[in-house]
């Protein structure tokens, strides 16, 4: 895991230099520690080219490894954030071709390979990703992310302009990104998190995953789609069995020349993956678990399943107690955070990260992923997600006095709902804030508008062709997993400088799980495939045990009360005061509600000059 940046162009927001660039280069050093590398070039158009780098060496820990890196015949530079777990195999393919290789890192491999396969080479890389590479004769970039969207890409375009970096913080210190982008901003408190291409600062956007883009000064930028996760069941080119492809991705992840560690819940994914390390025999190489534990909360506390896991299995476990002292980390999630994400699993992660951080540990595998895969959330199941019916909420308690306000919201909501299969299976996800609360709070929005907005996040990774739960995995992976649960592990991870890896993400298993007819065998209950695997190597433990997640247990948290915080910090991020009554206690959701805007609030407050602005009324 790494931090890349690059600048393009005679035509920046504000001058720049060799010094801004490092500054805002090094905001990312938690991403890469270990060392730090520079570039500047001509564009062939009378501006600069600038690139930048900070390392977290996983492979290849010497020099030979730093960036930014210059292919052979001197015509190709790369910046490179990720791990290519087949760059073995492709640097043969590559040597036979005639390549001569300087260092051992998959840095090497990836800029070689586009040297002399093109844009092909990402259809060639088995891994997660995100770099930039500058055509010094054609004075073009090339820039890609991994099929999942593992690795951030940030993006920021304009007539002659072009920059990236893995972080929103980098751009922003360069002059890009001033304003709060308000259409992003209507569909974060909706939703609790923004969804790709937009980020919540205007000009600057997210290359998607499974995208390369091509950009040259004078031209506009041109992106592909270079992969899809499977719109049908008659998916090509199915892979082997599944739970030889889950041991064969996990052995191949676990490339490093440092330690690798594993976030093990006592959830089933994080267990698999234990599970396999111990089917391939690698659980005993010093390998070290990491898990957290929610002390006087026996309903939520994983770690006792946690412990038995790992001691049937033989693997050291590492347990991070979350007491009711909890504000360090909540500060340490907040600060981590380049966007505002409103669900506090941020908080858990980390911590755990420390925890990681603190056992010597660069890498880690996470369980992140199988809910999509599998089938292992409830609102895969559409039975779940059935609204209360009218006449309950309407007659329901009628002669109760105390509860018509509660049945009103509870009415709108329903009505909502109702409007779109899309608005029920977003509000079963995290029932934020409706649209018309939305309109209400935030200037020159309208309700109708923000429904066009959110019809069209889910609608274009709809597959129709794929059955309704296979659709609704689908756009999970598009939608909650890439733009909350990846978001969630990575920024957390690299505020403490460790790389996550989700085996369960790779290509071939989400391939294997999207692809698949619905059978008994593998739909009959959550995650059954997983289930059958576990019960297979001895861990039917677990399959009684109920589906926690990952996200904040504890009693504690901040001494602050939440409603106070969002009142004083809510009119900065450009909403109005009449918020309190969407919150009331006689508001339907109102706990999700609370922490959709008490996240913003406290993200506002650690990021953003109060001199800001909102931009892009809707």
């Amino acid at each position: 895991m790494c931090g890349i940046l690059g600048a393009v162009g005679k035509s920046p927001p504000r001058p720049l230099s060799k010094p801004n660039i490092l500054e805002a280069r090094d905001l990312m050093r938690t991403r890469g520690p270990d060392s730090e590398g520079f570039l500047e070039l001509t564009d062939g158009r009378g501006g600069n080219c600038y690139l930048a780098h900070r390392r977290l060496a996983i492979q290849d820990l010497s020099e030979n490894g730093s960036q930014p890196m210059r292919s052979a015949d001197g015509r190709y530079t790369i910046v490179y954030n990720g791990e290519v777990y087949n760059a073995q195999s492709l640097r043969k393919q590559l040597e036979q071709l005639g390549t001569r290789f300087k260092s051992t890192s998959d840095t090497e491999v990836i800029l070689e390979g586009y040297s002399c396969w093109g844009a092909e080479v990402v259809q060639r890389l088995n891994g997660i990703f995100a770099f930039a590479i500058w055509d010094q004769y054609e004075n073009r970039f090339f820039l890609a992310r991994d099929r999942l969207g593992v690795k951030p890409l940030y993006l920021s375009e304009s007539p002659g302009f072009f920059a990236f970096a893995s972080d929103l913080r980098a751009l922003r210190h360069l002059g890009l990104g001033s304003e709060i982008d308000t259409q992003a901003l209507c569909l974060y408190l909706a939703l609790g998190y923004i969804p790709a291409p937009r980020s919540i600062w205007a000009g600057i956007t997210k290359l998607e995953a499974g995208q390369f883009l091509s950009w040259r000064a004078g031209e506009e930028s041109v992106v592909t789609q270079y992969w899809e996760a499977p719109d049908d069941t008659d998916f090509e080119g199915k892979p082997e069995a599944i739970e030889d492809l889950i041991d064969n991705v996990v052995e191949e992840q676990l490339l490093s020349d440092v330690p690798v560690g594993l976030f093990l819940s006592g959830g089933l994914d994080s267990s698999l993956l234990a599970s396999s390390l111990v089917a391939r025999g690698r659980a005993n190489d010093n390998l070290v678990a990491i898990t957290a534990a929610f002390p006087g909360n026996d309903r939520g506390d994983e770690a006792p399943i946690a412990k038995r896991t790992a001691k049937q299995l033989g693997i050291h476990l590492e347990c991070l107690p979350f007491s009711s002292d909890v504000d360090p980390y909540f500060d340490a999630a907040v600060a981590a955070m380049d966007e505002p994400i409103a669900f506090n699993a941020i908080v858990t992660q980390a911590g755990v990260s420390q925890l990681a951080s603190e056992a010597g540990l660069k890498v880690v595998l996470t369980g992140d992923g199988g809910d999509e895969v599998f089938g292992g959330y409830t609102w895969h199941y559409p039975s779940a997600r059935k609204p209360p019916s009218l006449f309950d909420l309407c007659f329901g308690n009628f002669f109760d006095l105390r509860m018509v306000k509660r049945k009103i919201s509870e009415l709108k909501a329903a009505r909502f709902e109702a409007k779109s299969e899309y608005f029920s299976y977003m509000r079963s996800v995290f029932s934020a804030l409706r649209p018309d609360e939305i309109s209400g709070i935030q200037t020159g929005s309208r309700a109708a508008q923000i429904e066009e907005l959110l019809l069209e996040v889910f609608e274009r990774h709809n597959a129709a062709r794929l059955p309704d739960k296979r659709r609704w995995q689908r756009i999970d992976l598009y939608t909650f997993c890439q733009d909350v649960v990846l978001p969630k592990v990575d920024r957390t991870g690299m505020a403490y400088s460790i790389e996550a890896r989700p085996p369960l993400l790779d290509h071939r298993i989400v391939e294997w799980g999207l692809s698949r007819p619905l059978s008994d065998p593998f739909d009959a209950f959550p995650k059954n495939a997983v289930r059958q695997i576990l019960k297979k190597r001895g861990l039917g433990f677990l399959l009684n045990e109920p589906k926690r997640g990952f996200s904040l247990k504890s009693r504690g948290g901040p001494k602050i009360d939440k409603r106070e915080f969002i009142t004083q910090n809510v009119s900065k991020v450009g909403l109005t005061k009449k918020w309190k009554p969407s919150v009331s206690r006689k508001s339907e959701a109102r706990g999700h509600k609370i922490e959709t805007l008490y996240w913003l609030s406290r993200w506002h407050a650690a990021h953003v000059d109060d001199s800001k602005t909102i931009s892009n009324e809707i």
